[in-house]
């Protein structure tokens, strides 16, 4: 039977605390300290700069993403250190940004293999999480989100989603797979595609906080980005509907995962939601001068701003790129990040010939599709093996991409006008914000790409007036701080009191009274 949860309860704000500078300075940190963090994320962000803000205790947090490494997790220094863990579930290979130092936290980042050296050179720990991030890409572009399009396909998602889940635990508990020092988390940030976040938060009696790049809290104001309701009048509806057909898919992986891992009872088929509880709190990493707060999310949920991972300041950029940048106009970037293009011989074609229409230069970013691999060279063609965004889309015009999270808030803190050519999952919500607030034309779907659209695209962002907008965004975006807003919800929803300390053993067969003593919640 399901464990009831609390609806009301309102966390307090610690009376004791310790302020101190938050750096973004990503030197290893000590071995071993006295507390773990675990944080689970999905998605894109960016760090930022210093500040103050009240501290926690030293515990453990562990933080489990699955979508992506997020860039807008900071902790701030404590008088005491904390254990910090992370899952992410990567879908590409935007990297988002870490900062840990300031708190004193022990940060484990559990995510995919391909992604160990990212993680380690951020100073943070690694724990390897299960799944395969190509055949998670390959998925989402062909089904166009979470919900499989094809009978076929539901046995790749299933496969993916239980290594996924059955890697949490460990991420959580298990040994430093290098270092050999213990490990087990005091805390957990999560994002909602690591599925089994809450569940493991449950057995192990920690606190849970969820961090996300795209919408999964019901509103009125816009529907759920994975849904296609257009009607107003279902948009709340929308996210019960997603959330439930996810739900079904999953419900015998989530019941095994509690039975057989985490020795807990399994939830009623009947429950209707995999996720969270309503008191659990969410952060959404998103500039509210794209998406403000909508007026029915209550005081647990934070919009904290893009959170940004200084990458610019040690790029060496090629002597090559550098002398094509300095020999003509700003040019417009065009790329794809790690998504699979069906088929990359005429998308380039595509790209190439509307910059020759518009008399554009761009640089074509090759990416895990393959772009520009066959193309004749062109002088006002520039292939780009890789190069952190921050850098280049400085030096760029405007920018054409497939609208992850993280490229968007790129490009409009860099005052990009923005075409965004969505494949899948919250990319066309992004196109739609874009599109919205005047700083790009309506999304192109992938599928629906032509010479002529892009040629219109590129001509609607050349506009002056789209450029005044994107300037206005990008300055009111420069006041906003996202790595400290999210410093402030976590440690607002988590109080001191709320870290308990660590149980002896994971528990067996545990019987759990409420869903409200599994958050740490009085």
């Amino acid at each position: 039977m399901a464990e009831s949860s609390p609806h009301n309860h309102h966390p307090r704000e610690s009376s004791s605390g310790c302020s101190s500078d938050i750096s973004v300075d990503l030197e290893p940190h000590p071995a071993a300290v006295d507390g773990h963090v675990v944080v689970s994320y999905s998605d894109e962000g960016i760090l930022g700069s210093n500040s103050s803000t009240q501290c926690l205790p030293g515990k453990g947090v562990m933080v489990k993403r699955s979508d992506a490494i997020s860039n807008s997790s900071e902790i701030s220094n404590c008088k005491r250190n904390q254990k910090l863990g992370r899952f992410a579930v990567k879908f590409s290979d935007e990297k988002t940004p870490v900062k840990k130092k300031g708190c004193g936290h022990r940060v484990r980042l559990a995510t995919h293999a391909n992604f160990k050296d990212f993680v380690l050179t951020a100073g943070l720990e690694f724990f390897p999480l299960g799944g395969d991030p190509k055949v998670l890409a390959g998925y989402m572009v062909k089904n166009k989100g979470f919900l499989p399009s094809d009978p076929s396909e539901i046995s790749i998602q299933r496969n993916q989603i239980k290594e996924i889940m059955f890697s949490l635990l460990p991420a959580c508990t298990e040994l430093d797979p290098d270092s050999k020092i213990p490990f087990k988390a005091d805390a957990i940030i999560a994002n909602p595609p690591a599925y089994g976040h809450t569940h493991v938060a449950e057995a192990l009696k920690v606190p849970l906080h969820v961090f996300f790049t795209m919408p999964w809290t019901p509103t009125s104001e816009f529907p759920h980005p994975l849904s296609r309701v257009r009607q107003q009048i279902l948009y709340r509806l929308s996210y019960q509907i997603v959330d439930s057909m996810i739900w079904l898919g999953i419900r015998d992986i989530v019941n095994e995962f509690r039975k057989r891992k985490l020795g807990i009872r399994p939830v009623t088929y009947l429950s209707g939601s995999y996720s969270s509880p309503l008191d659990v709190p969410y952060g959404y990493i998103w500039s509210p001068q794209l998406v403000p707060k909508p007026k029915d999310w209550g005081p647990n949920i934070d919009v904290v701003g893009f959170c940004f991972l200084d990458l610019a300041s040690n790029y060496q950029p090629a002597d090559s790129l550098v002398k094509w940048l300095e020999a003509g106009k700003e040019p417009i970037y065009i790329g794809f990040g790690s998504l699979p293009i069906q088929n990359p011989e005429e998308m380039t074609g595509i790209i190439i010939e509307a910059l020759e229409i518009t008399q554009q230069r761009g640089i074509i970013s090759k990416g895990w599709g393959g772009l520009g691999n066959s193309a004749e060279p062109k002088k006002f063609v520039y292939l780009l093996d890789n190069c952190p965004h921050d850098w280049l889309f400085q030096r760029c015009i405007a920018v054409v991409h497939h609208g992850g999270a993280g490229t968007t808030a790129a490009g409009l803190k860099a005052a990009c006008p923005t075409t965004i050519i969505p494949f899948f999952g919250d990319q066309p919500f992004w196109g739609e914000r874009v599109h919205a607030r005047g700083v790009g034309p309506a999304p192109i779907p992938v599928d629906e790409l032509t010479r002529d659209k892009l040629v219109d695209a590129i001509r609607f962002m050349l506009d002056p007036k789209v450029k005044e907008r994107s300037v206005e965004i990008a300055k009111a975006m420069e006041k906003e701080d996202g790595v400290t807003g999210a410093v402030k919800a976590f440690h607002k929803h988590f109080r001191v009191k709320n870290f308990k300390d660590e149980p002896e053993s994971l528990p067996h067969h545990s019987r759990v009274s409420s869903m409200r003593r599994c958050f740490g919640c009085s």
